[in-house]
């Protein structure tokens, strides 16, 4: 049974400026049951019972209690939904930044946060993935494009690292070169004293070093060294680094051109002395397609080793057709064969100083292994000898009669190949007019005989003809 309270009819106020609406009895009484208490005798009591008191006196007051501020039953459904629109606003704003942000930009800075973190793995702990991101963020430093070709800028990803410095600090730039990927230094010579040095300071993006050491007092301008001015992440990539890398690009390089001119049919017998001295010459060039090779009657710019791809060999047989119109009407070709992977071209003409027979033309792009004509006349007289001996002409010889055969073939294989493209809509014309075949008698007779049999054999100017009177409106039927 709870002890009784007692209520108070005048306001009262503790030292906290709250009201006291009572005092409760059962705290007034646990309040005098403290031992060490003494009524009235303050000196009496002991110094744990009267703090105790002190801590504790607060209890017998009665205050009113806290009511939290609530909305009215009869106005719930009137609660305003305000406060959470800004956060629906925020969110749309955020959403529509990020898709106003170009999303490049996003991919760029997670390829590049991507990259750093390869980078400072070993070179030889990095996945492919990690070298394919290296080589991604690469790409996008004008200064390493210009400087290093595909096949370096594409194994460099293997051999460089990313190095930490604090402010403060010299990076001394003669062992290697330097791309500043976070901060920014100020880069010093040797030609001047350090004081009398007024260079701009570099950031992200800049560059110090070589790739190579400099072999001449001239390249000793040459950044030597830099001064961090805050804390800096610097890719490097060290001059051994760079010259291995070069010597197995070169290596990889002779072993492909070695093995381009082995493929071909006429060097499959060949002695390595002879292929090696072909390899050092050989230049790798890409052909768009339908550009001219060679051109007949003359002789051939280049000895060519197809790689990849594929060209037509072409014959000029015009006057041979029709010697009347071979002035002023236009150079017919005939299609006398193709050259593809591991065939070659060239070798006999310029050793001979003989014209060519043919004309080559690439049917595709084409990617090949070539060697001009100075070169090829520079090699030794076995080379040379050896050659004339296992190359032939690329044409060979073709008689006059084979010529005139190909030429009727292809011409007829044209011709069949239009009257296919008007044989066909004129199959849809006859299946619309069988439909009202009644109305147009005369144009149906005329549609079935020339969709007959004996159509095939019209020359193709006569089916042209016909087709088109059976596509006119103003055809009477």
């Amino acid at each position: 049974m709870p002890l009784p309270t007692a209520s108070l009819s005048t306001q009262l106020l503790d030292i906290d400026g709250q009201r006291i609406i009572g005092i409760n009895y059962s705290q007034l009484r646990a309040l005098c049951r403290i031992s060490g208490l003494r009524d009235g005798d303050i000196s009496g009591s002991s110094e744990e019972a009267h703090e105790e008191f002190m801590n504790s006196y607060q209890r017998i007051f009665l205050r009113p209690k806290k009511t939290m501020p609530a909305i009215p039953l009869g106005q719930v459904g009137n609660i305003s939904h305000a406060p959470q629109r800004p956060k629906a606003i925020e969110s749309q704003t955020y959403q529509k930044r990020n898709r106003s942000q170009p999303r490049g930009k996003q991919t760029q800075e997670m390829l590049f946060n991507h990259a750093i973190k390869a980078l400072k793995k070993i070179p030889i702990e990095r996945s492919q993935q990690d070298l394919q991101a290296i080589h991604k963020m690469l790409k996008m430093f004008p200064c390493l494009t210009t400087q290093l070709a595909k096949p370096e800028l594409h194994k460099v990803s293997s051999i460089a690292i990313i190095e930490t410095w604090d402010r403060g600090q010299i990076v001394f730039g003669h062992n290697g070169f330097f791309l500043i990927l976070k901060g920014s230094v100020k880069p010093y010579t040797h030609e001047a004293p350090k004081e009398d040095q007024k260079t701009p300071a570099i950031g992200v993006g800049g560059i110090f070093g070589s790739f190579e050491p400099p072999h001449s007092e001239a390249n000793s301008i040459i950044t030597q060294y830099a001064l961090t001015l805050e804390p800096c992440e610097i890719l490097k990539i060290s001059h051994s680094g760079y010259a291995k890398l070069k010597k197995e690009i070169l290596a990889q390089d002779y072993a492909m051109k070695e093995s381009l001119i082995q493929g071909c049919q006429y060097y499959l017998d060949w002695p390595k002395l002879s292929i090696d001295h072909l390899a050092k010459l050989i230049q790798l060039k890409t052909f768009p397609a339908n550009q001219v090779l060679v051109k007949e009657g003359k002789v051939c710019s280049f000895v060519a080793y197809i790689r990849e791809g594929e060209c037509t060999i072409l014959q000029d047989i015009g006057s041979l057709i029709n010697p009347a119109k071979k002035k002023g009407g236009g150079i017919k070709f005939v299609v006398v064969g193709k050259l593809g992977c591991l065939e070659s071209f060239g070798e006999v003409s310029i050793l001979e100083e003989q014209p060519s027979p043919c004309t080559i033309v690439t049917a595709t792009e084409v990617q090949a292994g070539i060697i001009p004509p100075e070169a090829l006349r520079g090699l030794d007289s076995v080379t040379i000898s050896l050659m004339l001996q296992t190359a032939q002409p690329t044409c060979g010889k073709i008689s006059q009669e084979e010529i005139n055969k190909k030429y009727m073939r292809q011409e007829k294989s044209k011709e069949w190949d239009h009257i296919k493209a008007v044989h066909c809509p004129l199959r849809i014309l006859q299946a619309s007019i069988n439909v009202h075949d009644a109305n147009f008698p005369s144009l149906t007779h005329l549609s079935q005989m020339v969709l007959g049999s004996d159509f095939l054999s019209l020359p193709f100017s006569l089916s042209l003809s016909l087709s088109l009177s059976l596509l006119s409106p103003s055809n009477p039927g």
